[in-house]
């Protein structure tokens, strides 16, 4: 009972931050609006340096809530790492810093791109996506641009599944994959023996690029 609970608890904490994410989302879209008239009455007028130094801060603003909605979305130490980079060059350019605030946020803007660089792992720079296993993989191909090998072109997901991944007694079990360059296919959710819901895995440092029909 108290697992189901933690689940279930989980599973709606995951609702409330894509509702978040979606809240913020309208207030980028508004505020990009706003900004867009701003910028029409800066070039009518002449602006002094602070007018531009607020348009520039309001900019930086709408930037770093975009990647936040990246990082609510995705979970990915890289998500995380880009907020804050934002955030350090948002303060030393809008806000009148001192030298030595200056050299402090170049020094942690350099610290963050070298913790990226070296202590981020093989796999932290992926992409995950959960689909149904009745999914045309040419169609996953086209929409997360993964590279999927062509000779699955006609296939769906539980296809290739099926014949490429061993089954046991009772069937598929949770965590099961199939490989290919440049990501993965893991069974997510299995019903029954059966799979209910299949992860797609894109590796974002391996580059694809669909081709045109």
């Amino acid at each position: 009972m108290r697992q189901y609970l933690k689940n279930e608890v989980f599973k709606i904490s995951k609702w409330v931050e894509l509702i978040l994410s979606a809240i913020i989302t309208i207030a980028v879209i508004g505020g990009t609006i706003w900004l867009v008239r701003d910028l029409i009455q800066l070039m009518m007028e002449h602006p002094g340096t602070d007018e531009i130094y607020r348009f520039v801060g309001v900019a930086f603003n709408l930037v770093i809530c975009i990647e936040f909605i990246k990082m609510l979305c995705k979970h990915t130490p890289d998500t995380l790492v880009e907020v804050l980079m934002f955030a350090i060059a948002r303060q030393m350019i809008v806000e009148h810093t001192t030298p030595l605030e200056n050299l402090l946020g170049i020094l942690a803007i350099a610290i963050l791109f070298a913790i990226r660089k070296f202590l981020f792992g093989e796999f932290d720079d992926v992409d995950k996506t959960i689909f149904l296993p009745s999914q045309k993989i040419a169609d996953i191909n086209q929409l997360i641009h993964v590279g999927i090998p062509e000779e699955f072109q006609g296939e769906t997901l539980e296809d290739l599944m099926e014949e490429y991944v061993e089954k046991g007694e009772r069937g598929f079990q949770v965590g099961q994959c199939y490989f290919f360059l440049g990501g993965a296919l893991r069974v997510e959710k299995v019903i029954n023996g059966r799979i209910a819901e299949i992860e797609v895995i894109r590796d974002r440092s391996v580059p694809f690029m669909p081709k045109e029909h």
